[in-house]
């Protein structure tokens, strides 16, 4: 089994990017990269789409037996709305 040591750092060391991947156990991701060669541009497309449907019944005059003389209409107020927003934060 393998030992495990933890040194206390200095709280006033200022540590630079050597030093901080000496502490957590990181890697150069720029040497990392380099290995590779070169690497080419990527290009991510976003596509979205909205599928909405709506479908406003409106029952009047249900089961009226009889519309005579002197019928009014009655006034229907129907004013549905429907919106959709798509935002890309990138």
């Amino acid at each position: 089994m393998s030992n495990l040591v933890i040194n206390d750092l200095a709280a006033s060391r200022d540590l630079d990017g050597k030093a901080m991947m000496d502490v957590r156990g990181g890697a150069d991701a720029d040497a990392l990269l380099k290995q590779f060669g070169p690497v080419a541009n990527v290009n991510v497309g976003v596509n979205q789409n909205i599928t909405q449907l709506q479908n406003v019944a409106v029952n009047a005059l249900n089961n009226v037996g009889v519309i005579g003389a002197g019928f009014v209409p009655p006034n229907l107020a129907v004013n549905p709305s429907q919106w959709a927003n798509a935002n890309v934060a990138l």
